[in-house]
């Protein structure tokens, strides 16, 4: 007997080890994408949020329809956007509960990137989630109902049973193409599915590290957005002989265009060269064509991140419409005319760039009526602020923290969207550092100086049994 227990104790240990870890119900793990959904008959409208389960700690992410007008408790519940304007010194509001139904929730695969809502004339609306840990995925996920979520590809509310791999795909040569890391989506109007990925594609894979790579491909990958499938013709290199490689970050979808920013890459980019990949543009019509303006000649940044188009003009030739693009070191706003987006001979020109807190990340605009520029939002991850730039004064006007910095810790604002109501706007952020949604009001569009944080939605991630993988799950 005696030899047997320490194997009974590693057998112990072991079973122990194996135990399932699902993702938390009643709160976010590392927030990444989101999306914000009015809908009728319901007051505050539904928020979208994926986890990224970042640090493992589980044994997936998720992605959640969050009904706001649940979230809280019996008389604490999310302030209406519409009564924001009438007490600027209401203190800020913690709201833990999120009051999540089970029908409301799927799993995801980990290391969640861009969140993108496609809302079909003809079917439900979908969801669209990269993620880049093992498979590298892209999930679809229907909403048949607001607050009900369903796996496409599955029965179950596992999504990865029914993901696309963006790596691991039949056809390939030399490990090419694939998209390692895949983190930008964007969907066009008619459901034209863009995907972008961090890692530039090495070749054989994995022959990085030690210097034997054969080749480096940078991708975006178009999928059909009514049906989860993918080949290698769908994916579209955006090299281009003799300029700088790297992988790509966010994504734009335009009309006839896609605009895609350059991610830095420690293997595929020169750290000598002076020039950069901060902007490719691909022509939908003749995907082979690829673009570059050639932005690094203008403006000297390492790389670029999240990037927004502005509206094409209702009168055809009538104005320059704007491209907004987060850039690092130096941390930027890059401003950027955009003509001739409707025909053979686009042309992107470097007009302005405005100084930014530390770390942005991603660019989202809040419309603001005929006459007037949209507001540029940009989560700055590292200072852990939402900057808002307005055009029509030329700076950057608020400057709203999201939580507190303690060291080098931040709580790493990342994804970004708005609702607008009337005059005012609300703004959501995912805190990816503190696992919380941050809630900026804007009373009047007018006065974007007097943006204000009204709310915090979930628990915090980075404190107690939570920051320590030890929390209890029910």
């Amino acid at each position: 007997m005696r030899i047997l227990l320490p194997s009974l104790a590693l057998f112990l240990v072991a079973c122990s080890e194996a135990e399932p870890r699902p993702p938390p119900t009643d709160r976010f793990v590392y927030p990444s994408g989101i999306h914000y959904r009015s809908v009728a008959g319901s007051t505050r409208g539904i928020l979208y949020v994926s986890s990224a389960n970042f640090d493992r700690c589980f044994d997936q992410g998720t992605v959640m329809a969050v009904d706001l007008d649940r979230v809280g408790t019996e008389g604490n519940r999310l302030p209406l956007l519409s009564e924001s304007g009438a007490n600027p010194a209401a203190p800020v509001v913690t709201l833990e509960q999120l009051n999540v139904l089970p029908e409301s929730r799927v799993f995801i695969q980990s290391y969640a990137g861009e969140l993108a809502y496609w809302d079909r004339a003809d079917a439900a609306p979908r969801l669209f989630v990269t993620a880049r840990a093992d498979g590298d995925f892209i999930h679809y996920i229907d909403v048949p109902e607001p607050t009900r979520l369903s796996c496409v590809g599955t029965t179950g509310n596992n999504c990865i049973e029914g993901a696309l791999s963006l790596t691991q795909l039949p056809g390939q040569t030399d490990d090419l193409p694939r998209a390692p890391a895949p983190f930008g989506v964007g969907v066009g109007a008619g459901g034209d599915v863009w995907v972008t990925h961090l890692s530039a594609a090495d070749s054989p894979a994995g022959s990085a590290p030690s210097g034997l790579s054969k080749a480096f491909q940078s991708y975006v990958v178009r999928l059909p957005g009514d049906e989860p499938r993918v080949t290698t013709s769908d994916f579209f290199s955006l090299s281009i002989p003799d300029l700088p490689q790297g992988g790509s970050n966010s994504v734009v979808v335009d009309e006839r265009y896609v605009f895609v920013s350059g991610r830095f890459d420690r293997y595929a980019s020169n750290y000598t060269s002076a020039r950069r990949f901060l902007l490719r543009v691909l022509d939908k019509t003749n995907p082979g064509r690829v673009i570059d303006p050639g932005l690094d000649l203008s403006f000297a940044a390492n790389d670029s991140r999240g990037l927004a188009l502005t509206a094409r003009p209702a009168v055809s030739g009538a104005a320059s419409r704007r491209l907004y693009m987060a850039v690092r070191a130096p941390d930027s706003l890059l401003i950027v005319n955009v003509d001739g987006s409707e025909g053979d001979s686009p042309r992107m020109s470097v007009v302005g760039s405005v100084p930014l807190p530390l770390g942005p990340t991603e660019v989202t605009l809040v419309p603001r009526g005929a006459g007037r520029a949209e507001l540029v939002l940009v989560s700055c991850s590292d200072a852990g602020v939402v900057a808002i730039y307005d055009p029509d004064v030329g700076q950057v006007v608020a400057q709203v923290s999201v939580g507190q910095i303690r060291g080098i810790e931040s709580p790493r604002p990342f994804g970004l969207d708005v609702q607008r109501e009337g005059n005012s706007a609300r703004i959501f952020a995912s805190n990816f550092g503190d696992g919380r949604i941050s809630v900026i009001d804007i009373p009047n569009l007018d006065s974007p100086q007097d943006a204000r944080l009204v709310a915090y939605l979930g628990a915090r991630q980075d404190v107690g049994q939570s920051a320590t993988c030890t929390e209890v799950q029910q």
